[in-house]
């Protein structure tokens, strides 16, 4: 997955999960989701890892997939998110915590046991190739399921970016998340 897909479909998940828990009579739902937060939670495996194995451990392990791509990062924030709910009543590690988990979603983590599962196979990752990257970015105009995702998520984002300023609230949504 790339960034478009990441990111739209993301927020478009966030979105639903707030419309359907405010459908169920939860109030003021809206109040605990940052979509600034989902953002970056949305892409936050890939913020780490991309520089991380593709340049800084590039003659090691050449991986964009490392670290924040393992289930025991999940944990890490999850567990993270319930510490700061628990003591401050505040949700936003819960929410980069969720965008963590639809980054995973997204790109099929639990097909690469290796690196999802780590240390649990070991504690070196699978070498990566980065000099194959740029014929994966080619893939996005070529293969569907990199194209059609990328489309699905951008054209969330248009709408969410559609929505705000017809209404009037991109400041609002730069300022609070909402």
């Amino acid at each position: 997955m790339l960034l478009l897909a990441h990111i739209g479909i993301t927020l478009g998940m966030a979105r639903g999960i707030k419309k359907v828990m405010e459908y169920r009579g939860t109030k003021g739902i809206s109040e605990f989701i940052d979509y600034r937060l989902v953002i970056l939670g949305s892409i936050l495996p890939d913020i780490i890892d991309k520089p991380l194995g593709g340049i800084v451990f590039r003659e090691t392990i050449g991986n964009g997939r490392i670290y924040s791509h393992t289930l025991l990062f999940l944990l890490f924030l999850s567990a993270l998110g319930a510490l700061v709910w628990c003591k401050y009543r505040k949700t936003s590690m819960l929410v980069v915590a969720g965008g963590c988990i639809i980054h995973h979603i997204l790109d099929g983590m639990w097909l690469y046991p290796h690196t999802f599962l780590w240390p649990a196979y070991g504690c070196t990752f699978p070498k990566g190739h980065p000099e194959n990257w740029f014929q994966l970015w080619l893939n996005l105009l070529t293969e569907p399921r990199y194209f059609l995702p990328e489309v699905i998520g951008g054209i969330i984002i248009l709408c969410f970016v559609k929505n705000m300023v017809s209404r009037q609230r991109l400041v609002k949504f730069i300022v609070n998340g909402r």
